[in-house]
Order: structure tokens, then C-alpha cells, then sequence
């Protein structure tokens, strides 16, 4: 049984003092369906939404109102019946204390490291939430959208050597233009500013209740 978690990121690895702009927040999601099945159940359902909205396109955000709701009854579903698990973690720039984001720390500003550190942070995360045995099979897919050949070499690298996460059977890189599940994982993260921010209302936090936040500004 393979599973498959596809991961995609919010804001930017920059650092204003560095790059002159830069977004004020980094979130990244890990989206997980347990099975063939579960994904193929997910992506019927995402397929039927886009025909019958048509809107065949790839859209950045979610719903909004009621047909929030009914986009998200079946991944809810998915998720109730153990099929579906997500994850998230988040930090705010101006106060992080973590590696790898801050000029004046020793580690430096290297975006590259920030973001790997990022997607361990993400995965012991995940993995402390949704124990995994180790004889299961793991296909992650990351968004690979402006990634060149040697970060995408880097990044497995540094996963597959980290003895703090199992065994991934295939790291794979995907443009969510083409994958349907990674835009469903980039909708989701879209939305964690406002959750810690508490500028979203309270049906739609609600719905979105199945993400489980961590807080990594203070590591």
C-alpha cells in the first residue's frame, strides 16, 4: 500500500533585510491520502468540481461561502474515515529564531537550507501526528515550481539521510499545473495566514479544522 504526501509551501524563503521584499510569513502543508484508492477518490472528486464549475484551470484559492463547504464535504469525509491527514507548519519572519532565514544569526541567510530545514520541521510534524509503520511505502511530491536540478538533487539528499523520518520509496518533483492534488495542497496552505492571523471567519476555520498547525517561530 503506497502512500502519497504532497507538499507545497506559502510566502517565500527570502529575507526582507536581504532581498528588499519578501513575504512576511512561511507556511508549508503536507497533504496525505493513504492508499490508490483514497487518491483516486480525491482526484474523481476535484475532477467533477472543476467540470461542473468549468473550470478546467488550475485555481489558487478556495471556494468561498457555500460552495466552500461542499468542495470540502468529500475531502472531510476522506478525512473522517482515516483516508485523508493533513498537516502544517508555520512561522513568522520577523521573530523566528530558527536557522538558516537571518543574516545576523551564525547559520546565515541560505534559502536553500531554510527551506529543507523547513520541510524536516514539516515532516517530524507530520509523522508525530500520523505514526507510519515502517514497512509502508511513501511517495512524497513537492511542487517544483522555479526549483532547479541541483535543489531538487539537494532536497532528496537531505531527506533521505534524516534518521528522524522513514524510508521514502520516491521523492518526486511535480508542477501542480498538471497535478490536482498538489492544488488542493497549495489552496490549503493559502489559507494558514489568515488562520494565525484570525482574520478568517469562523465556518470556514472550522472547515479547515482537519489541518493540524504548529507554531515553529520559537524552535
Amino acid at each position: 500500500m503506497t502512500n502519497y504526501i504532497f507538499i507545497d509551501e506559502s510566502g517565500d524563503p527570502g529575507n526582507i533585510l536581504v532581498d528588499g521584499a519578501s513575504s512576511k510569513h512561511y507556511a508549508e502543508l503536507a497533504l496525505q491520502l493513504n492508499n490508490d484508492d483514497s487518491l483516486s477518490d480525491f482526484i474523481a472528486h476535484i475532477i467533477n468540481w472543476k467540470y461542473v464549475l468549468g473550470k478546467p484551470y488550475e485555481t489558487k484559492a478556495l471556494p468561498k461561502g457555500d460552495q466552500c463547504k461542499r468542495y470540502l464535504a468529500p475531502i472531510l469525509e476522506l478525512n473522517y474515515q482515516g483516508k485523508l491527514k493533513c498537516s502544517c507548519v508555520y512561522l513568522f519572519k520577523d521573530r523566528y529564531s530558527g536557522p538558516y532565514l537571518k543574516p545576523e544569526l551564525p547559520t546565515g541567510h541560505k534559502p536553500l537550507y531554510f527551506r529543507n530545514f523547513i520541510h524536516k520541521e514539516l515532516l517530524e510534524h507530520h509523522f508525530t501526528q500520523f505514526p507510519i509503520t515502517h514497512r509502508a511505502r511513501i511517495n512524497l511530491i513537492f511542487d517544483d515550481y522555479r526549483m532547479h536540478f541541483k535543489e531538487v538533487r539537494n532536497i532528496e539528499n537531505y531527506l533521505q539521510n534524516n534518521w528522524n523520518l522513514p524510508d521514502f520509496r520516491r521523492i518526486i518533483h511535480a508542477n501542480s499545473i498538471s497535478n490536482l492534488a498538489l492544488q488542493v495542497a497549495s489552496q490549503l496552505v493559502g489559507t494558514i495566514n489568515d488562520i494565525v492571523l484570525g482574520t478568517i471567519d469562523i465556518e470556514r476555520r472550522q472547515l479547515l479544522s482537519f489541518i493540524v498547525l504548529k507554531n515553529i517561530t520559537n524552535i
